[in-house]
């Protein structure tokens, strides 16, 4: 600074400080100080103006950033929040609070020979973490959210929670949880056992393993089976001796899945229960994922067996069961699931964090297909009717499971949901919507495949992708 005195008059007019106070910040620092934060724009302007005068000596601007959320509260429990001294509390936030709060320059500083710290600026610019997009497509978003929204205010259920997910990449492209917390997302955090869903595991897993073929008849004995003794499973919706693969999902048979189950057997259930990919976090990218319970084979009962072939005795997670679905989707390979998109670094780097990851083939192409076909016989002519989309062929599996209580599994309080893709032709969207403990009459088929119906349908459009049904004009 070559007039100090001069410098000091044109900084405390400028940002409107008492000279005192800025004298007393020099007298206390020496040579490097800050003398404000966050300065107005006109502000900046005016000092910028004269960096390259004498009286601009030995100042200098130091870009300071912000964190904003672009879309607003979309996504909230994704996001998570930061405080006012941007750190992150939750959420995306809190995961990459070091990438977005450190000056990484600082750890290639050096002092100059009078004790002042130089930073490494070319670092800086290289390496500081300028922004961090999430897979996540706002528009899909707000589908998703409103249609969770309508479905809260009309059924007022404990908890609900919906999901996208692009079966051929793995990308989450939607997530909301209700109620609505920072960082405390239900697709990845919620823990449920999910009953007829997961029928379309068990099926799929038969099928692949050569336990069971399509054309498969089954003895629904009579409706009512002893399982062992003092456990009887009963199929109350139908009136059929008999069901083939198709109608034992079409009509959600628990006595036809239990018998599955046990086809396949204990042991290689549990192997495709695990390749399917739960009991495992997926390693998504969200801090307070939970990984779900699969227990151990050698420990079932032959009711235990049974039982997993309809969704009771595992515990799931929501990003869990749409990768499920989407393997099934996809051909029958496992995708990495991603929030995270890309890392844009100030100095122009670029981290791309969700190229397409298969972390292993489940099913074969062929039991895919015929799975797929199953899936799209349950929404024609089963239980997820109310998920038909006029002029798409759509595939999918409705789910009401009661859930455990003190005194054992009880109808007064359940879990329904409906997972499933489109066009199934050619699927281009995973959905999953659960809703947690809705109204008293609400199913997986009358609560939340309707729900799956508004979002896929708006999905379909927003990407306009053509209808699949031969005879739709």
């Amino acid at each position: 600074v070559k007039d100090k005195n001069k410098t000091v008059d044109f900084l405390a007019e400028t940002l409107e400080m008492p000279k005192s106070r800025i004298l007393e910040k020099w007298n206390k620092a020496g040579n490097f100080f800050f003398v404000a934060k966050k300065i107005k724009p006109d502000n900046y302007i005016k000092i910028s103006k004269i960096l390259r005068t004498t009286l601009g000596q030995g100042l200098e601007l130091t870009p300071e950033y912000e964190r904003i959320h672009p879309y607003g509260d979309s996504a909230l429990d994704i996001v998570g929040a930061a405080n006012s001294k941007n750190l992150g509390l939750s959420g995306v936030e809190q995961m990459f609070n070091r990438e977005l709060s450190q000056d990484i320059s600082k750890k290639r500083a050096k002092r100059a020979r009078r004790g002042e710290i130089i930073y490494d600026r070319k670092l800086k610019e290289e390496l500081s973490v300028a922004n961090i997009y999430l897979t996540i497509d706002e528009l899909a978003q707000y589908y998703v959210e409103s249609a969770l929204k309508k479905a809260v205010e009309n059924l007022s259920p404990d908890r609900a929670v919906a999901l996208v997910q692009e079966p051929s990449t793995g990308k989450i492209l939607a997530a909301a949880s209700y109620p609505v917390k920072d960082g405390q997302s239900l697709a990845f955090q919620f823990t449920y056992e999910p009953g007829s869903t997961f029928k379309t595991i068990a099926v799929s897993s038969a099928i692949d393993a050569g336990a069971v073929s399509v054309t498969d008849s089954i003895d629904m004995e009579g409706r009512k089976w002893e399982v062992a003794r003092g456990f009887t499973v009963r199929d109350n919706q139908h009136k059929k001796d008999f069901l083939s693969i198709p109608e034992i999902m079409q009509l959600s048979s628990n006595i036809g899945a239990g018998k599955i189950a046990l086809e396949l057997g204990a042991k290689n259930l549990f192997y495709y229960i695990k390749a399917f990919g739960f009991g495992t976090k997926t390693d998504v990218n969200f801090n307070g994922e939970s990984k779900g319970t699969v227990p151990p084979y050698n420990k079932w009962t032959k009711v235990d067996n049974a039982t997993k072939g309809y969704g009771y005795g595992v515990a799931v997670t929501p990003i869990q069961l749409i990768g499920a679905y989407s393997a099934i989707a996809n051909g029958g390979t496992l995708m990495q699931p991603h929030l995270i998109d890309r890392i844009e670094y100030t100095g122009g780097k670029v981290e791309k964090l969700s190229k397409p990851v298969k972390i292993r083939r489940v099913i074969k192409p062929e039991t895919s297909q015929t799975m797929i076909k199953v899936l799209q016989s349950v929404v024609e002519a089963g239980s997820g009717k109310r998920a038909q989309i006029k002029g798409y062929n759509v595939a999918g599996k409705t789910g009401t499971a009661e859930k455990l209580g003190k005194d054992g599994y009880g109808k007064r309080s359940h879990v329904v949901s409906f997972c499933g893709f489109a066009p199934a032709t050619d699927p281009q969207f995973t959905v999953l919507v659960i809703l947690d403990n809705p109204g008293k009459y609400s199913f997986g088929s009358t609560a939340a495949a309707p729900v799956f119906h508004d979002i896929m349908e708006r999905l379909l459009a927003m990407k306009g992708v053509k209808p699949d049904q031969l005879d739709f004009e």
